[in-house]
């Protein structure tokens, strides 16, 4: 049986097809950009085109099995000025209030490492400090569900071409594990003795066309000393691509000859630079690199379509979380069934430090 989900802030889809891929169905996609809304319309999803703050939930209560959310990262990424909850775009405070609005069984919600960190003068406010707020969002979580948890993962750990590294918060009615999801893939020098598959690479993703026979189409830099680095590193092709971003569409930044990369590259046009001297990769092989299906039915303009690919949840990433869920809710409805009481079983668990194990929910 499917269980049923609600996802907010649902972007171009990511999320929705890997949880879909768990066992999942949506009961409704809300995403207020009119291009992503799209989107996931032309894949079939249930959109719902508004603001997370405007729907009406009162439909959904006592219905949603888990709710999905990836706020908007910008108040909390390392790349913007990290101001918290006094950013307007803080989208926490709309997910506690469609918590309590659906009261749902389980909770994922996914965002950049950012919000982990403290900022430089944070004075242990829970409003400007990205780390605190999510501190006190994390109270909050404990108040609503008995078990609440965070992993740090990475992308290129469950099979995606690319390293992006994710927050992804949980909460529910029994523990669950720790660690997260296990990896199916690793590093290729650690993968054999880790018994895993090795990371997929950018080459193996976006080679056929991340090369010079694509400068035909698209504008590349010469591949020589008058423009920085450019086609110095081919070898970058044999491990997985820096992030995707947003603002792939204006591609490298590492054409001139002085140019070093500041804790980069950083950024999937950089790497393309790097091997071939191309300025920026397409939107095609953005979603490839996300793990995408070539014919995932991206909707908008050009600069739309960057954007919600650079925005978009890894599906992989979320089939991994949605997993290690539906494994541990198979658990709790034979548990509701057995008419356990919840609160013993709370306190069982908590005395005996006891968790679901991840593997559970493992693909078959």
């Amino acid at each position: 049986m499917s269980l049923a989900t609600l996802e907010l802030y649902a972007g171009a889809g990511g999320a929705a097809l890997g949880l879909g891929r768990a066992g999942f169905a949506h009961l409704a996609c809300v995403e207020r950009n009119a291009s992503a809304a799209a989107t996931l319309r032309a894949a079939g999803l249930p959109a719902i085109e508004a603001d997370v703050r405007a729907v009406d939930y009162a439909p959904f209560r006592d219905r949603v099995d888990i709710l999905w959310a990836s706020p908007p990262c910008q108040p909390g990424s390392t790349a913007g000025a990290r101001l918290g909850a006094t950013d307007d775009r803080d989208g926490w405070p709309a997910t506690l209030a469609t918590i309590d609005a659906c009261r749902p069984t389980w909770l994922l919600a996914e965002n950049v490492l950012g919000w982990t960190y403290h900022g430089e003068v944070c004075g242990g406010t829970a409003h400007a400090c990205p780390a605190c707020h999510l501190d006190r969002l994390t109270t909050e979580l404990g108040r609503r569900f008995a078990f609440t948890g965070a992993w740090r993962l990475d992308a290129a750990d469950f099979g995606v071409p690319q390293r992006r590294r994710r927050l992804v918060l949980w909460a529910g009615p029994l523990p669950l594990d720790p660690d997260g999801p296990g990896p199916t893939h690793a590093h290729r020098d650690a993968a054999e003795r880790l018994g895993l598959r090795p990371w997929v690479t950018m080459g193996e993703a976006i080679g056929d066309t991340l090369n010079r026979a694509s400068c035909e189409r698209r504008a590349c830099y010469p591949c020589d000393e008058e423009h920085g680095r450019a086609c110095t590193q081919p070898s970058r092709l044999d491990a997985p691509s820096p992030t995707v971003m947003t603002t792939e569409e204006k591609g490298t930044r590492a054409h001139s000859p002085d140019w070093s990369f500041n804790g980069g590259p950083d950024r999937a046009s950089d790497a393309a630079f790097l091997v071939a001297g191309i300025r920026r990769i397409d939107v095609g092989e953005g979603l490839r690199l996300q793990g995408f299906p070539d014919d995932w039915p991206l909707q908008g303009t050009v600069h739309d379509r960057y954007v919600q690919v650079g925005n978009a949840v890894p599906p992989a990433l979320a089939e991994a979380t949605g997993r290690v869920v539906a494994g541990a809710h198979r658990a709790w409805t034979a548990l509701r069934a057995a008419h356990v009481d919840p609160t013993a079983l709370a306190g069982a668990l908590r005395r005996n430090r006891l968790t679901v194990p991840a593997h559970l929910g493992a693909a078959p």
